[in-house]
């Protein structure tokens, strides 16, 4: 397993240590998961997401191969922000979900998950063949760093300068020093709070951690947290919720799908608007919770499955996110736990969002 800048402040503060896609993180610390979930939904909360993939493209042809390869369209931003969207495969699968900040007409930094640190940048690379362009992974070179929470913005007005926070919209981006360390700061995340992702160098991380970690606001969490969390909001997993057998439509995120932008994308010819099942919200009365891989019924009928479930520590509630017949996500359903049809009730995603920052363009 690979390890991160954290690892020997994870060991001294309790960590309970899982290999996560090859790599050896926290999923809790020493007070816990429900802990962890409601510092960052109250006040703040820090999570070590280094594993994810930092890949700079850059270079005269650096916009046509990222227009091309990202089913978003880039024109629609101006620089300073940033897009989520996908990387298809020529089956319209999703190889992974990205987020890319356009830092310049011919600079564009990709966030990517755990495992596309490998795959996605092969992708890159092969339809980069012939163009006048530079890929360079930053991931071994640089840490990342989230802080989200109500609270979060406060923790870095006082500890940031040479950035006006304030100035810097929802999936947009600044760059800054925290007590004379360089970073890359970005208005995104993965729990339905405000906040932050910082990009620092490697060698700079265990410092910013460290400082972090000691502001009274913030509390240390680990990937338990961060999966109640996103799941709370509603985000999708790649690897349990989206994967390169699924496709953006039946995942209900076909609006980061834009099939008119000028030159199309990789992948958009096997792409079916009108697909057969749908990636819906669902949930449990009582202490039921729904796992992943759980059966989906109606009226005795399997119909789909769970990808993602979890006991929601806000809604007192097991809510998941599970594929369904889409003939069928509009009747009564329910979930087969260990023999028993337990009523399900589909639910309108995000079920927890409190991002109050605007969104820039």
């Amino acid at each position: 397993m690979r390890d991160t800048f954290c690892l020997e402040w994870d060991r001294a503060h309790g960590a309970k240590l899982v290999d996560f896609h090859g790599w050896r993180m926290p999923v809790s610390y020493d007070k816990g998961i429900l802990f962890e979930h409601e510092a960052t939904r109250t006040s703040a909360g820090l999570f070590n997401i280094s594993h994810m993939g930092r890949v700079r493209i850059s270079g005269p042809q650096a916009y046509k191969l990222s227009q091309y390869a990202f089913t978003n369209d880039l024109s629609k931003i101006t620089i300073g922000n940033a897009l989520y969207g996908f990387l298809l495969n020529d089956k319209g699968g999703i190889i992974d979900d990205v987020i890319i900040y356009k830092e310049a007409n011919d600079r564009f930094l990709w966030i990517i998950n755990a495992g596309g640190r490998e795959t996605d940048v092969e992708h890159l690379k092969r339809l980069a063949v012939g163009k006048d362009l530079t890929i360079d992974v930053l991931s071994d070179k640089t840490a990342l760093i989230a802080l989200q929470g109500p609270k979060a913005d406060a923790v870095l007005k006082r500890l940031i300068t040479d950035v006006d926070l304030d100035k810097i919209p929802y999936f947009g981006f600044g760059r800054g020093l925290l007590q004379g360390k360089s970073v890359f700061i970005m208005a995104t995340g993965y729990t339905g709070e405000d906040g932050y992702e910082m990009m620092v160098s490697v060698e700079d991380a265990p410092f910013v951690w460290n400082l972090l970690t000691t502001q009274p606001e913030v509390t240390a969490c680990g990937l338990g947290a961060r999966d109640s969390l996103r799941l709370e909001a509603g985000l999708p997993l790649h690897g349990n919720d989206i994967d390169d057998q699924t496709q953006p439509y039946e995942a209900g995120l076909g609006w980061a799908v834009k099939l008119d932008k000028d030159g199309g994308f990789f992948g958009k010819e096997a792409l079916n608007t009108q697909p057969t099942r749908k990636l819906i919200g669902i949930t449990l009365e009582g202490q039921n919770i729904p796992r992943s891989h759980y059966k989906i019924t109606s009226e005795g009928q399997e119909v789909g499955e769970v990808t993602s479930g979890v006991f929601s520590p806000s809604l007192k509630l097991g809510i998941a996110l599970a594929y369904v017949k889409t003939d069928y996500k509009d009747k009564p359903l329910a979930v087969d736990i260990r023999g028993k049809a337990v009523p399900a009730k589909v639910g309108k995603l995000p079920w927890v969002r409190h991002v109050t920052k605007s969104k820039g363009k």
